[in-house]
């Protein structure tokens, strides 16, 4: 598998030249906002037993919140992008605040561990990135204000009070958009689903149904049901959506299996994150990081000014998109070459 920016295959490749963006990319770019900032880089070390933090402190005006920043495994590139993000935002902002930061890797008792750095110390609001992170501080002290990122069961958190964060994908409407701008012969996709994304099914109907695209769904009770209904659904569309489901990805096994039904059948698979793309995904929207870090941080600053927050859990405003060209000619798709444009990353395989 060869991996090459999108500069390169326009110039060896394909020839394209730039276009007037078309009726439907306008409308697509009402919806996603491009982030265009730099990533911050940080490095920073952590131990536990005993923890210890990093203590980072905002210069200018005297009002000052400290902050707990709770990083589930620093070692992990995707968490570590979203902190450095995230620390260096509140560093350029107007308010003055300290930033204590702990990494739960390894750490085998991360609520203990965090209950005794509450009690010792006094914050007036807590940051996590990951699952672990946020369970770790759950119910801890239900008063104060958590944000949250890079959860993928974030919807069981919308409604609770206090809590506020950013959604680990990009918008299903964005999604759909992209869709349609990459393939717009693609009427009919499917979607396998469990109890836990009802409401998210429901919503991206909607959504496609704006596009004159026909989502077709098939919920997953259990994992011995998963081959049946997937051999089920993929006979019946034009594509595949994949979303992050605890029934439907439930092993890694099962997660090439679906893969290798689709590929048989020549289906393409859209999903949530460029991970899929080295299994045979054609096309990824996944949400871009260093965003997702800055827009935690703008929604801390506004939870510590007490300002209205008019939804507790956003999108992420930024994307990037990885497109799998030897997947969409092995499945003869009608791929607009318009939209080689926005490509982030282009595979071929």
């Amino acid at each position: 598998m060869i991996v090459g920016p999108i500069q390169i295959l326009r110039e060896q490749i394909m020839g394209l030249k730039l276009t007037i963006c078309t009726p439907l990319l306008c409308i697509l770019f009402s919806v996603v906002l491009v982030s265009c900032a730099s990533t911050a880089q940080l490095n920073i070390t952590s131990k536990l037993n005993p923890p210890i933090l990093n203590s980072t402190t905002t210069s200018s005006i005297p009002q000052k919140s400290r902050i707990l920043l709770v990083n589930t495994n620093r070692s992990i590139e995707r968490y570590r992008i979203a902190e450095a993000s995230f620390t260096t935002s509140l560093k350029h902002s107007l308010a003055a605040n300290t930033i204590d930061s702990i990494d739960l890797k390894q750490n085998p008792n991360p609520i203990d561990t965090l209950q005794d750095l509450l009690n010792a110390q006094h914050y007036d609001a807590v940051y996590t990135i990951g699952a672990k992170a946020l369970g770790s501080i759950d119910y801890i002290d239900p008063d104060m204000p958590v944000i949250f990122s890079s959860v993928l069961n974030w919807r069981r958190f919308d409604a609770q009070e206090n809590y506020y964060g950013i959604a680990s994908e990009v918008a299903s409407e964005a999604q759909f958009a992209w869709f349609k701008y990459f393939f717009p012969k693609i009427k009919k996709v499917g979607v396998l689903y469990s109890y836990n994304n009802q409401m998210l099914v429901q919503s991206a109907q909607q959504s496609a149904r704006k596009l004159n695209i026909k989502l077709i769904t098939k919920e997953v009770r259990s994992e011995e049901q998963l081959r049946d209904a997937s051999q089920t659904l993929l006979s019946q569309v034009d594509a595949l959506w994949l979303i992050s489901d605890p029934t439907v990805l439930t092993s890694t096994q099962n997660t090439k299996s679906l893969f290798t039904l689709a590929d048989k059948q020549k289906i393409p698979i859209f999903t949530y994150n460029k991970f899929f793309v080295a299994m045979g995904a054609t096309l990824s929207i996944t949400a871009d990081l260093p965003t997702t870090g800055r827009q935690a941080a703008l929604m801390m600053m506004n939870v510590l000014k007490h300002s209205t927050t008019e939804k507790t859990v956003q999108f992420p405003a930024g994307s990037s998109i990885t497109l799998n060209v030897g997947k969409a000619d092995t499945y003869k798709l009608d791929l607009n070459d318009d939209a080689l444009d926005s490509v982030d990353v282009i595979v071929w395989e």
